[in-house]
């Protein structure tokens, strides 16, 4: 071969390489997460994912480094994955509207990868004890979480949405705390079928306390009514 047709190549010949350290990183974090919510954080010991992903046990040590690498390169995961998807489902709406939304779309997540929210919950519990290293990315995740719940109640009160008493960081800690418990109580159970449900029960029972308009929930259609409209 030429060295024109080896420079040629060379762009494509990256980039299939690129594509494969995608792809093989992908199949392993998906496998740490599987690993995880079935035993834990330390039950999922790098040689075991790099096999549960279908290459050699070394792989995850030559790719992440260090099992603490591994397991911020999972929460990283899951939190940018959970980030595009509120985005994606709160695009054009505001204040309250977008904090329905938003409750929606996270139990809603734990409903339809109840794997992927065990795996999030052992890691939470195990920075507090086994994994202690984990706190402060952990805490990161917690304070990008509560920031987001936040800047809808913020922005409810500067559109005139929300009753002047309101306490919003307190309204912070009851909304997450009821989207977290009842999450758990449904993954501990067996059973995450109903959170849909659950989702619009706590959006209306919480906005409905905090809106200056009684039943303002209420007002904003379910993800089933407003689909039914937009095929009318």
């Amino acid at each position: 071969m030429s060295a024109t047709k080896v420079a040629d190549a060379g762009p494509a010949i990256l980039g299939s390489k690129l594509r494969r350290r995608k792809k093989s990183d992908r199949r392993m974090l998906e496998a740490a997460i599987s690993l995880i919510g079935r035993h834990g954080t330390v039950g999922a010991s790098l040689a075991q994912i790099g096999i549960d992903a279908g290459y050699s046990r070394s792989l995850p040590v030559q790719r992440f480094g260090t099992k603490q690498s591994l397991l911020e390169t999972v929460i990283d995961a899951m939190q940018a994955r959970f980030e595009r998807q509120v985005e994606r489902r709160t695009a054009g709406k505001r204040g309250c509207a977008a904090l329905v939304e938003r409750i929606r779309a996270q139990m809603e997540a734990v409903r339809d990868m109840p794997e992927s929210a065990i795996a999030l919950y052992h890691l939470i519990v195990d920075s507090t004890g086994a994994v202690p290293e984990l706190r402060p990315r952990i805490a990161e995740l917690h304070a990008a979480y509560w920031d987001n719940l936040r800047s809808y109640l913020v922005e409810a009160r500067e559109i005139g949405e929300l009753r002047s008493d309101v306490d919003i960081e307190q309204s912070v800690r009851a909304v997450s705390g009821a989207i977290s418990g009842i999450c758990i109580q449904a993954l501990v159970n067996g059973d995450t079928t109903r959170l849909g449900d659950d989702a619009e029960f706590i959006a209306e029972l919480f906005v409905g306390r905090v809106a200056k308009r009684p039943g303002a929930a209420a007002d904003m259609p379910s993800p089933s009514a407003a689909a039914a409209t937009e095929s009318a």
